[in-house]
């Protein structure tokens, strides 16, 4: 992935360990939506979705917070074509996210 690829994020040097935290859990968070809107467990999918928004919201990592909205409430409708897009969509931002401490 070239340099132009990524999306640095910008983030206070005060979050960092946090922020470490809340990108491992984004991976694995990742993993486990797959097979539950795999196993139609929206609930589960839905509690997830809502974990990131608030995560997110208190890291101030706005397109984080907005996927965790967007997981929450297309499980909530219970639509499976919108969750796993959604989920895709999450998987590759979290790839390409580069934070940089201030």
């Amino acid at each position: 992935m070239s340099e132009q690829d990524k999306i640095k994020i910008t983030v206070a040097s005060d979050l960092e360990d946090r922020v470490v935290k809340f990108l491992k859990n984004q991976a694995k968070y990742v993993a486990e939506m797959r097979t539950e809107v795999e196993r139609g467990d929206y609930p589960s999918v839905k509690m997830t979705g809502g974990m990131i928004k608030k995560a997110a919201a208190t890291l101030g990592l706005a397109t984080f917070k907005e996927f965790g909205e967007s997981i929450e409430n297309a499980a909530n409708l219970k639509d499976s074509g919108k969750v796993k897009s959604q989920i895709e969509e999450l998987a590759v931002y979290l790839s390409r996210v580069e934070i940089v401490y201030s």
